[in-house]
């Protein structure tokens, strides 16, 4: 192989790197687009690790104290969650297609 074969080759694999470069980096922006609702919400939790924690133990001591009206009264909550929720995505659907 020929020194101007070589520094040919060179080229063109340094041509090569800077696009896979430029794929990596346009790959890692829609990436960061995709997961920002995730790392939003993550934050949000994080924010409020403290009380997680403190509601946790609280919820702990009742469910040795209280089991039974304590498991009665997490399926409450979590129906009322789940209501919520499917209020918030009809609300969302009703809304959208006004539009």
């Amino acid at each position: 192989m020929s020194h101007r074969d070589r520094l040919k080759r060179r080229e063109e694999l340094e041509i090569e790197i800077l696009q896979q470069r430029i794929d990596m980096t346009m790959a890692l922006r829609d990436w960061r687009e995709a997961t920002a609702p995730i790392d939003r919400g993550w934050q949000r939790l994080t924010q409020w690790r403290t009380a997680f924690i403190a509601l946790g133990g609280f919820a702990a001591i009742r469910g040795l104290r209280k089991p039974r009206s304590t498991g009665k009264l997490m399926g409450r909550l979590l129906t009322g969650m789940m209501l919520v929720n499917r209020g918030r995505v009809a609300y969302r659907m009703l809304r959208n297609r006004r539009a």
